[in-house]
């Protein structure tokens, strides 16, 4: 069992804490995936396609991103040859997204062995029942809406 943390009582407030282990997380995205030319937000978005979110507005909810910010963040994309954007079969207002092979291979690493590693530095000052502990209180704590495309 670790030793309990002294909190001291100072400007580390929860909602920052949350907001400074996000920062801290898109860190280590951005550093593993920085020889593949994608930032961090871009690497979300690739993922979010991978999990089946096939619309920009799926995947800007699922991101809880400005629409506006997401066309041009998708525009990016394309050009970077990440991602490919098709009309809807049926329905010629809407776009389909898809992975290209690249923006693929980009996501099966992930899977394959960032992932691990993100989350051992992520939580490595953490026991694992400190981890299981953490996650079960994010997920209490967090609207379902939010978290039941990811279950």
């Amino acid at each position: 069992m670790s030793a309990a943390v002294d909190i001291p009582n100072s400007r580390l407030h929860l909602a920052l804490l949350i907001h400074l282990a996000s920062q801290f997380k898109d860190q280590l995205i951005a550093g593993y995936f920085c020889g593949a030319g994608i930032t961090a937000a871009q690497f979300k978005v690739l993922i979010s396609i991978y999990k089946g979110f096939t619309s920009p507005l799926e995947v800007s909810k699922n991101l809880v991103m400005d629409a506006g910010a997401m066309s041009r963040m998708l525009n990016r994309m394309a050009k970077g040859d990440l991602i490919v954007r098709s009309p809807h079969p049926d329905d010629k207002r809407q776009i389909v997204l898809a992975l290209t092979e690249k923006g693929r291979k980009i996501c099966d690493r992930f899977q394959d062995e960032a992932l691990a590693s993100i989350l051992g530095t992520l939580t490595a000052r953490l026991t694992p029942d400190e981890s299981r502990e953490l996650t079960a209180l994010l997920i209490k704590m967090l609207p379902d809406e939010i978290t039941a495309p990811h279950r």
